[in-house]
């Protein structure tokens, strides 16, 4: 399609505009001689290839302007289809030229002699005023031409903006969120309509910690934030990747989170308000899904570092060469590959706050040694750097593990566990506190019923008999997994009976996790591997269950199918 088929609309009003100003009727073509625009006689032919083209071929030849005062006494005329058919007694040809290029041709034509007596009379004034058409016509083809290579180069620019593992986040200057990419989408929970403000940065480095304020709530991040000024309108672009937890403004909402009314749950809240005075280190050990993370949150919405970050990491998800730098950072050109500015580390982001160290035991040796260093010291050294920087951070750190045993077989060190094990927190597994389970069952059916948009979905007394039977290995998250599974699954007013419950529930035997009679350690992992395989199901989506239940990765998960041969299809282990 031609530059001028491409604004067809905008090409017939300038038509119209010259028909009316000059009384003829007009006709542009474009460089194919399509006939782009018309009035008067020819106003029904638009998109049609004139046959009658032989002045406008010389004109787009020539670039030259071509007036024909008797046309058919003219030898350009020789030789038109329409020689004989034609009513024209005067005739204009005007080029459109855009960069040294005829794009198109307007012609008017007289036929009459009134009008063309009228034409000679005010010929120089009626050429400018054509002239200006055209100029005006070309300058909108080019505006055209340049806003389309505009939104194809904006269109590739955001292809790639998306493929950015960072957050994009554009604003204007009354702080309304104008876009984002797909990471910052995720991050903001796909939710445009919000308010969003940059705060002052919390450090001096080139890319830094800010605070992104939204609705009211503020989110420490690490990154960078960019102003520019368009015409009319000024913004801000902020570009990151690590996101802390928000602060807590209602400190209460966070304890209350942690549900039960056991005599232990009253005790550990009671000892959360008391360990939340002050900034020793505590170390939380207790068996996977008993809420360590939760307890460490509770304790720092309590404390005066709450307006703080709080930055929570898995110690054991993050492969051993990049721990150090992810906890501690490095300086710019240390790593080939690496990111050219440099990076914080986790503990400059938690600066004044609190840092989450979850899966302590599995931290290595030689990470053990370094963590020592800032715990006595209270500073840490990026790589690459030479310098060692002041940090005041609270560390709370939790594992699953029997770290008193690691500790006998030199896999933790023993200078280290005195450090973390300054106030020590121990969880309790959800079959030690059943008292809890009715609590826990209510709560989380009515999380899941508002997240699901269901309604009127009970248990049976025979099914909360079972939960009470049963041992939950898992704790309190498989708990709150197998609730979300069954009210995503049901429909409103369902009463949840035991065909709706795993087999390792719904047997009515209370299923042990480990049988007395065995001691063999990778015969217990094999057992538990394959009750919690069976208990979430075989699918990729169950699997992935099983492994947060389990506590491991899920690439950990599939490896030790594979080790121990275990085949969930056929129902049994080879």
């Amino acid at each position: 399609m031609s530059e001028l088929l491409n604004i067809k609309d905008t090409v017939q009003k300038f038509a119209e505009v010259l028909k009316e100003v000059i009384k003829f009727d007009v006709e542009i073509v474009d460089n194919k001689l399509v006939r782009v625009a018309v009035t008067g006689e020819y106003a029904n032919e638009e998109e049609q290839l004139i046959e009658k083209g032989n002045i406008y071929k010389i004109v787009l030849k020539t670039k030259q302007m071509i007036v024909l005062e008797n046309p058919k006494e003219n030898e350009l005329c020789n030789g038109c289809k329409k020689f004989d058919e034609c009513k024209e007694v005067c005739e204009v040809s005007y080029p459109i030229i855009l960069d040294e290029n005829v794009i198109g041709v307007i012609g008017f034509l007289c036929y009459t002699q009134e009008q063309k007596q009228r034409f000679l009379e005010n010929r120089e004034s009626i050429i400018k005023f054509i002239d200006q058409i055209s100029k005006l016509i070309a300058l909108k083809v080019k505006f055209n031409i340049e806003n389309y290579r505009l939104n194809n180069m904006l269109k590739v620019l955001k292809t790639v903006i998306n493929k950015v593992g960072e957050c994009v986040l554009l604003v204007n200057s009354k702080n309304e969120l104008v876009d984002y990419n797909h990471a910052g989408a995720k991050f903001l929970n796909y939710n445009k309509d919000l308010k969003i403000e940059f705060l002052k940065p919390e450090t001096k480095d080139e890319k830094y910690t800010f605070t992104i304020l939204i609705n009211n709530r503020n989110y420490y991040v690490y990154g960078e934030v960019y102003e520019f000024n368009s015409i009319d309108e000024s913004y801000k672009i902020a570009i990151f990747n690590d996101v802390a937890d928000s602060n807590f403004n209602d400190a209460n909402i966070i304890l209350d989170e942690i549900k039960g009314e056991s005599e232990y749950i009253k005790e550990l809240k009671d000892k959360i308000k008391r360990i939340a005075k002050n900034s020793s280190t505590v170390l939380i050990t207790g068996e996977s899904g008993t809420g360590k993370e939760l307890i460490a949150r509770a304790i720092h919405s309590l404390s005066e570092r709450r307006t703080k970050p709080f930055i929570a990491i898995n110690c054991a998800a993050i492969p051993d060469t990049l721990l150090e730098s992810e906890l501690f950072g490095y300086e710019r050109g240390t790593f080939s590959g690496a990111d050219p500015r440099g990076k914080i580390g986790k503990f400059e982001m938690a600066n004044g706050g609190t840092i989450f160290l979850d899966e302590i035991a599995d931290m290595p040796l030689h990470m053990q040694v370094k963590l020592l260093r800032v715990l006595q010291e209270k500073t840490i050294t990026r790589i690459g750097s030479h310098q060692s920087q002041k940090v005041d951070v609270r560390i709370i750190a939790a594992t699953n593990k029997n770290i008193q045993q690691l500790v006998k077989e030199n896999k933790f060190r023993e200078d280290l566990y005195y450090r973390l094990n300054v106030i020590p927190i121990h969880t309790c597994p959800l079959r030690e506190r059943k008292e809890d389970i009715k609590v826990l069952v209510q709560h989380y059916l009515n999380k899941y019923q508002v997240h699901f948009n269901r309604k009127g979905i009970k248990f049976d007394k025979d099914v909360l008999d079972m939960f009470y039977r049963y041992d939950w290995p898992g704790n309190v998250r498989e708990l709150e997994n197998l609730i979300e599974y069954i009210v995503a699954m049901v429909d409103d007013n369902t009463i949840i009976d035991k065909s709706l419950l795993p087999m390792s529930i719904s047997n009515g035997k209370g299923e042990i996790l480990f049988k007395d009679e065995v001691y063999n350690l990778k015969q217990l992992e094999m057992q538990t591997i394959n009750k919690v395989i069976k208990m979430c199901g075989d699918s990729t989506e169950g699997r992935l269950k099983a492994a947060e239940l389990l506590g491991i990765g899920v690439a950990t998960l599939y490896r030790k199918l594979k080790n121990y041969q275990i085949d969930n299809n056929e129902d049994k282990i080879k």
